[in-house]
């Protein structure tokens, strides 16, 4: 069971990218792109000698960096998803392990949207 944190951080960005859905029945099978809507949630409990979870403009620099490498890509040509169906699901997945990898606070959750209707959450 995950711990409630007493301070959450919200960053959003977005990026640009087009992407085909693999073994799909449907038009989403088609080559079709988004302006994808990223949104990170770090938290903690405790703050830093600066009084701050983190400092926001260095986690944005950090969810910016992770996603710049997917921007007016074609996602099933670039990896991981030259090997792994691209989809919000993985892509929100993906964000999520490879921000883990950057910074040393807990991240609460990825959220993913291809459009403003649909979103997907990851968080472990």
């Amino acid at each position: 069971r995950k711990e409630k944190k007493v301070y959450k951080l919200v960053v959003k960005t977005q990026f640009s990218a087009a992407h085909r859905l693999i073994s799909y029945a449907g038009a989403c099978a088609r080559i079709h792109g988004h302006n994808w809507k990223v949104k990170v949630t770090i938290g903690a409990d405790d703050l830093d000698e600066n009084g701050m979870v983190m400092d926001l403009i260095e986690l944005k620099r950090h969810v910016d960096d992770s996603v710049r490498q997917f921007d007016h890509r074609l996602l099933n040509e670039t990896p991981p998803f030259d090997h792994i169906n691209p989809t919000s699901e993985n892509i929100a997945k993906y964000l999520y392990d490879d921000l883990a990898a950057r910074i040393d606070v807990a991240i609460m959750s990825v959220e993913v949207a291809e459009v403003d209707d649909y979103a997907v959450i990851y968080s472990p």
